[in-house]
């Protein structure tokens, strides 16, 4: 019955009855997104048997462990800043409120699931058309594939801008219920990030769908800020942003302006140095200022948002994909594996880490991340990233008192080979290899987008 229910919570086939909670305090922990993370990789490998199956576009190794990074680079900031960006909303409907609403009523529930997708509508659309927004949100269209992993590549601080968004409701929707379907609607997000699923038929004239969802991820021109929906695709036909697949045209997905990189870290960031070096061009501070708050394409004397005519179509074009050795395909697999148990056992026992250890294992974390993503660019650099934090773990199973253990004696297994592999590699391999590899951005074949 549980399993059930945790995949009705991904499609919204939930009980107000059940989720309804009358404290933020009583919001079920970990919450609902962390408990999710196993219906995550189900769907996920389910969805990977099926493009087998219908020899549709295959999720790749490299570019979905790096959307699967970013939802772990979400998660360590939410653990480290949890609460932060709800302070507000909790405080207005504390001190504030107009309406007292009662908690456990389906009326509220009802009003509230509503209410929090109108948001993210308004959230999700200032995120396209502010460029400093969009500078945190950009990640999440950084993918050249489009699958169940791609929903997981999240902007690490977007709650951060979001969160403003939704104080409305603040005014009469109860803190915990807020909270609450604001995590069932990206839980609803996520499914709707696959090619696997064609149409729903009628369903497509009020739900978001993944027909719906693959335009929005479009580099095409037409696809372009537009169907910014969460749960309803209501909002974009009120408020003029939706569109249709066009047939016989192939959706690319991807950037605009492409970014060749599975560096998790500088895909979170690269952004924000365009912008700066745009402001730079302008003499004065009201377009210095319009860069930032107007849309991407803004140019003077364009309307906010620029010409749509302006931005280039994008031709069908090679996906940025290095083939490596199969033994660091399996061990960047393998490391990773390592990660999402690490962070686990993170999300689960928080209360139990005082602030300094969280700190170290969120670093450790972060770090590991941006070194796979190294390795999978097959950068020198990678191997050198890898024996230290190999090193720094082996350091810490050494200086941390604990009698043995089976997985003590697994990490001094696994971190050891580690380090005389890339020793090994070291001395055996011809480093212009790999930097002519990383030059090129793509080695051996190329693959095409079709």
């Amino acid at each position: 019955m549980e399993i059930a229910r945790g995949f009705g919570r991904l499609f919204y086939i939930i009980s107000p009855n059940e989720t309804a909670v009358q404290r933020v305090e009583d919001i079920p922990h970990p919450d609902y997104i962390n408990k999710a993370i196993p219906y995550f990789i189900t769907l996920i490998l389910l969805e990977y048997a099926v493009q087998v199956y219908t020899n549709k576009r295959r999720t790749r190794l490299n570019d979905g462990i790096v959307s699967l990074a970013h939802g772990l680079y979400l998660g360590c900031q939410e653990f480290l800043f949890r609460g932060i960006e709800h302070y507000v909303y909790i405080k207005i409907y504390e001190k504030w409120r107009i309406l007292e609403l009662p908690w456990d009523s389906p009326y509220t529930w009802y009003l509230a699931a509503i209410g929090v997708d109108f948001g993210y509508y308004w959230v999700h659309r200032a995120c396209h058309e502010v460029n400093i927004f969009w500078a945190q949100h950009q990640v999440h269209h950084s993918s050249e594939d489009y699958n169940l992993t791609t929903a997981l590549r999240q902007a690490g601080f977007q709650g951060w801008i979001a969160w403003m968004f939704y104080l409305p409701l603040a005014f009469f929707v109860p803190s915990p219920i807020f909270l609450i379907h604001q995590q069932f609607n990206l839980l609803f997000q996520f499914w709707i990030h696959t090619e696997v699923i064609e149409s729903l038929g009628p369903l497509e004239w009020i739900l978001n769908t993944p027909k719906h969802h693959r335009i929005h991820h479009g580099s095409n021109r037409y696809c372009l800020d537009k169907n910014y929906a969460g749960v309803l695709i209501i909002w974009d036909r009120m408020f003029g942003t939706f569109t249709e697949e066009k047939p016989g045209e192939k959706i690319i997905y991807g950037l605009v302006e492409d970014v060749k990189s599975f560096n998790p870290f500088w895909l979170q960031i690269f952004y924000y140095p365009k912008i700066w070096t745009r402001m730079k061009e302008y003499d004065n501070w009201k377009d210095k200022i319009s860069v930032m708050l107007k849309g991407p394409g803004w140019t003077p004397g364009k309307g906010r948002l620029g010409d749509i005519n302006d931005v280039p179509e994008v031709p069908t074009r090679d996906v940025y994909h290095i083939r490596l050795q199969t033994w660091k395909n399996v061990y960047s697999g393998l490391h990773f594996v390592v990660l999402l148990a690490l962070f686990h056992v993170l999300s689960s026992n928080e209360l139990r880490f005082n602030q300094t250890t969280a700190m170290l294992v969120v670093t450790f974390i972060l770090f590991s991340l941006t070194s796979i993503g190294f390795v999978f660019e097959d950068r020198q650099v990678g191997g050198i990233t890898e024996i230290v934090r190999s090193s720094a773990v082996i350091l810490y199973l050494f200086l941390t008192p604990s009698a043995s253990s089976i997985l003590r004696q697994l990490l001094f297994g696994v971190y050891g080979i580690s380090i005389g592999l890339w020793s090994f590699q070291f001395a055996w391999s011809k480093p212009e290899a790999s930097s002519h590899a990383h030059k090129n951005g793509v080695q051996s074949t190329s693959k095409k987008l079709d």
